[in-house]
């Protein structure tokens, strides 16, 4: 460290804040170009140089200089470019990483509900003969109770019944109806009309 650059250090070091004011106006271009070569954004290699200063000027007493006064601020921007380059790849990666999990999430989705419409219209199938049809008739045409009654002449009680007894047998084939889709208990077990 030349003379004049060890004399301004040690004022530095001493919380001389005109000496320090006085080297970060005469230095600070060349430690933002320095920034700028590594982060093309002029305002976030600025907030480098500038928190670069604010960190010798807080921890000056602490700080050994081997080389230049210069060369050492000069290495800490370079340092602190590199970090940031560092995270903001680190910060790409997750953010594909995230779009990636969410963009197959649906996918999986879908299909877990495609072998769940399977496995339920397989079930709907096995149900007896006019379970089948009473159940059909509640959900997929959303006929009401008394009009199912009305075109298979059946009683309004027998078509509950019905309806009840498929119900109850297709919740049994599913196992555990908490962990099933929305549409297949709104479309499925809640009650209709």
């Amino acid at each position: 460290m030349s003379p004049e650059e060890a004399q301004i250090w040690q004022a530095i070091r001493q919380k001389d804040e005109q000496a320090f004011q006085r080297f970060y106006v005469d230095h600070y271009r060349i430690f933002l170009l320095a920034a700028i070569k590594y982060l093309p954004d002029q305002g976030q290699a600025l907030e480098v140089v500038n928190d670069v200063f604010v960190t010798i000027w807080e921890d000056a007493a602490a700080i050994e200089i081997q080389t230049s006064l210069k060369s050492y601020i000069h290495r800490a921007v370079i340092n602190r470019c590199l970090n940031i380059l560092v995270k903001n790849k680190r910060d790409r990666q997750r953010r594909q990483q995230a779009l990636r999990i969410s963009e197959e999430v649906p996918e999986s989705r879908s299909l877990e509900e495609n072998e769940l419409k399977v496995r339920l219209y397989k079930e709907i199938d096995q149900l007896p003969e006019q379970c089948r049809k009473v159940f059909k008739l509640s959900r997929f045409e959303g006929k009401k109770k008394h009009e199912i009654a009305d075109e298979l002449g059946l009683s309004v009680k027998t078509v509950k019944n019905h309806l009840n007894r498929a119900l109850k047998a297709l919740h049994k084939a599913l196992g555990d109806w908490n962990a099933l889709p929305v549409w297949v208990l709104i479309n499925f077990f809640w009650p209709h009309g």
